[in-house]
C-alpha cells in the first residue's frame, strides 16, 4: 500500500489553519481496557470521565469488536473521519488501553493507513503477532510505539509483576524489534526502571535496526509513589554521559537537556506547543485538547453539535493556559513526554532536520506543515 494521497480539498480553510495548524489526532480506543495493570497507569488517575475515577483500567480487560455494523466501529469511524476532514490531518495515532484487545482492529488500522501519511500505533506489544507485522510492513507508513520500561524484570515490574509474564512480554517486543518496522520504545522512568536505563539502552542497541529509545518521567497525581528519587539521578546522568555510545538509539541530545532540567528543577519549566499541533479524541467521541494529560471534556464528536465543538479546538480559554510561555497548570508542571520534540523544534532546541529524522514526522507534507506552523507562530509574536 502506498502512502496517503489525501486530497488537498480536505485541508481546512485559511482561517481555521491560522487558528490552529493541527498535524495529528491522538485517537484513544477503550482506554479503560488493557491486558496489563501498570501500577502508575494514568487512566487510573484521570478525572476526565467517571470510568476513570472508578479505575476500571485495573479490572479484567473487556473485549470489544470493530466492524462497520458494531457500535464501537461506527463510533471510531465517525470520530476519526470528522476530525481528519475538519483539519486535513496527515497523522493519526491510535492507542488505548490496549488496542489489540479489540477484535477486528486490524481492519480499522488498514482502512486508516490509506488516509494518512503516517499511522502511529501504540501498544504494549504482548498481542502483536507476526501476521500483524507482515501487514504493517505492506502498508508502508506504520510507526510502532511500544511501551516497555526495561528488558530486565526489576525495571519493568511496575508494569508486569510476574517474572514469567515479563519474559513473554520481552520476547514479543523483541519480535517487533526484529520486524524491520520503525519502532519507538516508550519507557517510563520510575524508581525501578531508572536503575537499569543504561543496560536497557545497551540491549536496544544490539538490534540490527534499533528503535529510538524515549525515557520520560512517570506522571500523574500518584507519581510521588513511583518517581525517581534524588539519590537515583546518577543513573540518568550516566546515560547522558554515555550519549555517544548509545546515540544510535537515542533522540537528539537536547532531549536530555530538557529531561535533566525536569529532574533538576523538580518540575517542567519549559513551554509546551503540543496542543497547537495535536488533538486528543476518544472512541466514545470525547475530545480533549492535550494528548498527554486529559484535562477537560471539550465536547463530543458524535453529538449533533460536533462541528461547533470542533470550532473551539485551539480557541477555548484552556488553550491559552496550555500554550502559555510558562506552564501554568499544576498537571503541566509534572509533564514531559516524547511529544516534547515538537516543542523543542518550536523553541529552536532542535532543527527541523533533527525533528523529521523521526519516521513519525518525516513525510514531506508533515515536514512542510511543521515548518509553516512554526513560521506562523513566530510571525504571530510568540502568542
Amino acid at each position: 500500500m502506498s502512502r496517503s494521497t489525501h486530497p488537498p480539498t480536505a485541508t481546512p480553510d485559511a482561517g481555521a489553519r491560522r487558528r490552529l495548524p493541527l498535524i495529528g489526532n491522538d485517537l484513544v480506543i477503550n482506554e479503560d481496557s488493557c491486558n496489563l495493570s501498570c501500577t502508575y497507569c494514568l487512566t487510573g488517575q484521570s478525572n476526565l470521565k467517571e470510568g476513570h475515577s472508578l479505575q476500571l483500567i485495573f479490572e479484567p480487560p473487556r473485549r470489544d469488536s470493530y466492524a462497520k455494523d458494531s457500535g464501537l466501529g461506527q463510533r471510531m469511524d465517525k470520530v476519526a473521519d470528522r476530525i481528519r476532514d475538519r483539519f486535513g490531518l496527515p497523522l493519526l495515532k491510535v492507542t488505548g488501553g490496549e488496542i489489540f484487545l479489540v477484535r477486528g482492529i486490524m481492519d480499522f488500522l488498514e482502512q486508516e493507513a490509506r488516509k494518512y501519511d503516517v499511522l502511529v500505533i501504540q501498544t504494549n506489544g504482548v498481542l502483536v503477532r507476526e501476521e500483524h507485522l507482515e501487514r504493517f510492513r505492506s502498508w508502508g507508513n506504520v510507526v510502532l510505539q511500544v511501551s516497555l520500561d526495561s528488558h530486565l524484570h526489576h525495571g519493568n515490574s511496575h508494569r508486569v509483576p510476574s517474572e514469567s509474564l515479563h519474559g513473554k512480554v520481552v520476547a514479543a517486543i523483541a519480535r517487533i524489534l526484529d520486524s524491520g518496522l520503525p519502532v519507538e520504545i516508550y519507557t517510563v522512568l520510575n524508581d525501578r526502571s531508572v536503575t537499569e536505563v543504561c543496560a536497557f539502552a545497551e540491549w536496544l542497541s544490539g538490534f540490527s535496526r534499533p528503535p529510538v529509545f524515549f525515557p520520560f518521567p512517570v506522571r500523574g497525581p500518584d507519581s510521588e509513589d513511583f518517581k525517581v528519587r534524588p539519590e537515583q539521578f546518577g543513573h540518568l546522568r550516566e546515560l547522558v554521559d554515555r550519549y555517544d555510545e548509545f546515540a544510535r538509539v537515542l533522540p537528539p541530545r537536547p532531549y536530555f537537556d530538557r529531561l535533566t532540567s525536569f529532574y533538576r528543577e523538580g518540575r517542567r519549566t519549559f513551554r509546551c506547543h503540543l496542543p497547537r499541533l495535536v488533538v486528543s479524541s476518544f472512541s466514545d467521541g470525547v475530545v480533549t485538547p492535550c494528548p498527554n494529560i486529559w484535562f477537560s471534556d471539550m465536547g463530543n464528536a458524535l453529538e449533533e453539535d460536533w462541528s461547533e465543538m470542533l470550532d473551539t479546538v485551539g480557541t477555548s480559554g484552556l488553550y491559552k493556559a496550555l500554550l502559555a510561555p510558562k506552564p501554568r497548570l499544576k498537571a503541566c508542571h509534572g509533564c514531559f513526554t516524547p511529544w516534547d520534540t515538537l516543542s523543542m523544534y518550536f523553541e529552536d532546541e532542535i532543527t527541523l532536520d533533527e525533528l523529521c529524522a523521526a519516521p513519525t514526522y518525516s513525510p514531506p507534507r508533515i515536514r512542510q506543515m511543521l515548518a509553516d506552523a512554526k513560521a506562523d507562530y513566530l510571525q504571530g509574536g510568540h502568542d
